[in-house]
């Protein structure tokens, strides 16, 4: 008979221990009873007492199987094939999307049970087992469509998007504030506030409507937790919260600037190791991955982002608000006729805009002082050509410095063509692949935080209730 281990079973357990050589703990038990919630343990009765046991952890919508084990003389009797079916039962039960256990790359008989169930290895763990090898193993059949529901409020988008598969949008909603902030020429950090909170829950709403899902149909919630506006964060990450707890859905904490990185991911699959160029209003960033989600910054601005920059050049010339499209199609129009210095040209992986921005506000100051009309075009092509040639030479830097395989474009910026087609032809020169995010996946959107907390979601990486909002926080 197989049950579920109770407080009167612990006796029995712990016995089972020593010959079991230590592998089940009877405080695994104990906290099933108090704060580990997560732990489940079914024992296999005959006469009154256990001789076998499984223990795995059921984590929201994952099952993790810890250990299966038999007492050595009812072995060969299926034992193990029941108690496996057991815990595969009470799967199907429920809305399980994916089963995992690992076992000794020298116990073939264990993989061949798992086999016959479905499981198949999917990856190899060095000197798991004192010094042999494990294998990780993963049920194919309780592989099920996995959908993110991603908010996004860092500055002054509101946005909700569910993705499927990680890859896959299927509903996104941006409620942009561009018309409020306009007036200001920038964005203003309380009214952002104000219009997140106005908005919110319309936004949820409307993507659940579009995607024609319910909250029961979600997988886990992603938010992005920073950095960004304070006020602004705050208003996302408390729906977020509030969701996740109404639910019982997982919280995935997501970093903005991750969020932009694998904005990509909806174009294709990253290879690795990658170059990540992050251009946008609050950040000039490269950064290096050896491997999926692992970032090491090499470099990034000093000062001003490059989308700062060209805001405010944008508004220098008096050509309107957000900057950053309006100069890219006034570079077009121009020539570089105006001399202007190239700013930190050095061999660090560092950027620094602010002198450009400065030679730009004293070119103009000059030519008023002698009575010459700023040729617009001219200017706007002049300071694109320099932002590009810097951003161009320290990529190419990089990726030739860190032997990378692929070079990623992302953040708001990146929808610049200029930049675009200066990057790609680096790339091909140097034999690598790129990826360069569709134009609506550039600026800040709840798509990309979605894509990234697919990922993080199968790592296993969640937050609680304490979870905070950070302005600045170092992508790691």
């Amino acid at each position: 008979m197989i049950k579920e281990v109770t407080k009167n079973d612990l006796k029995q357990i712990t016995d089972l221990e020593n010959i079991f050589n230590n592998t089940f703990k009877k405080d695994d038990v104990k906290n099933r009873f108090s704060v580990n919630i997560f732990t489940k343990v079914f024992i296999y009765l005959q006469e009154k007492y256990i001789i076998g046991y499984v223990i795995y952890d059921e984590i929201y919508n994952r099952i993790e199987i810890i250990n299966i084990e038999v007492l050595e003389e009812y072995r060969g009797k299926h034992i193990a094939s029941k108690l496996l079916e057991e815990v595969i039962n009470n799967a199907n039960n429920k809305n399980i999307d994916n089963m995992t256990l690992e076992v000794k790359e020298s116990n073939k008989v264990a993989i061949h049970l798992y086999e016959k169930y479905g499981f198949k290895s999917v990856a190899i763990r060095k000197n798991y087992y004192n010094g042999e090898d494990g294998i990780l193993m993963e049920s194919c059949d309780l592989v099920k469509d996995i959908y993110i529901l991603g908010i996004e409020s860092s500055c002054d988008e509101t946005s909700a998007s569910i993705v499927k598969n990680g890859n896959i949008d299927v509903a996104t909603v941006i409620l942009s504030q561009i018309d409020v902030h306009t007036t200001y020429g920038g964005v203003v950090p309380e009214i952002a506030s104000r219009e997140h909170v106005r908005n919110i829950t319309i936004v949820i709403e409307e993507c659940l409507n579009k995607a024609e899902l319910k909250m029961e149909d979600i997988n886990a919630i992603a938010i992005t937790y920073g950095p960004g506006l304070i006020g602004s964060l705050l208003i996302g990450l408390e729906a977020a919260k509030t969701l996740a707890f109404l639910y019982n859905k997982p919280l995935i904490p997501v970093h903005h600037i991750a969020g932009h990185i694998y904005a990509n991911k909806l174009i294709k699959d990253i290879t690795y190791p990658a170059l990540a160029l992050v251009i946008s209003g609050g950040h000039t960033d490269l950064v290096y991955m050896e491997e999926e989600y692992k970032f090491k910054r090499l470099g990034g601005t000093l000062d001003d982002a490059v989308g700062e920059c060209y805001d405010k050049v944008a508004r220098l010339i008096d050509v309107g608000y957000p900057g950053g499209p309006i100069i890219d199609k006034m570079a077009n129009l121009g020539e570089p006729t105006y001399k202007l210095p190239l700013p930190l040209n050095d061999n660090s992986y560092n950027f620094s805009f602010s002198g450009l921005k400065s030679a730009v506000v004293n070119l103009i100051h000059n030519e008023k002082q002698r009575d010459i009309p700023i040729r617009k075009e001219d200017l706007a092509c002049s300071f694109q050509n320099i932002v590009i040639e810097t951003l161009a030479k320290k990529t190419k830097k990089a990726i030739i410095d860190n032997n990378v395989k692929m070079l990623i474009l992302a953040g708001g910026v990146a929808a610049n063509t200029g930049i675009r087609n200066k990057l790609e032809s680096i790339c091909i020169e140097n034999n690598i692949d790129y990826i360069f995010p569709s134009i609506k996946y550039c600026t800040d959107n709840a798509t990309m935080i979605a894509a990234s907390g697919y990922i993080l979601y199968n790592k296993g990486i969640k937050a609680d209730n304490y979870l905070n909002a950070k302005s600045n926080d170092k992508l790691n």
